[in-house]
């Protein structure tokens, strides 16, 4: 792992997904770590909106897709 100088969390808000355990629907959140060498790393996190307690990675599955989904200003 690389130093990070800085990690933003937002959430995706347009988000598309169920959870593959309940079926319920899941949200999620990108996690952007920048490295002190340039290094950006992203990571979409999947949580289930229900009680189930099932997160994972996933992908990003939005109802706007394309373009939108691809934001770069973290």
């Amino acid at each position: 792992m690389h130093p990070t100088i800085q990690i933003s969390v937002r959430p995706i808000l347009d988000y598309y997904g169920k959870c593959p355990r309940c079926g319920y629907p899941a949200g999620a959140a990108e996690t952007v770590r920048k490295s002190l060498d340039g290094r950006v790393e992203r990571l979409i996190v999947a949580t289930c909106e229900s009680p189930c307690g099932w997160y994972g990675p996933a992908t990003r599955t939005t109802m706007t897709g394309g373009a939108a989904a691809d934001d770069s200003a973290a």
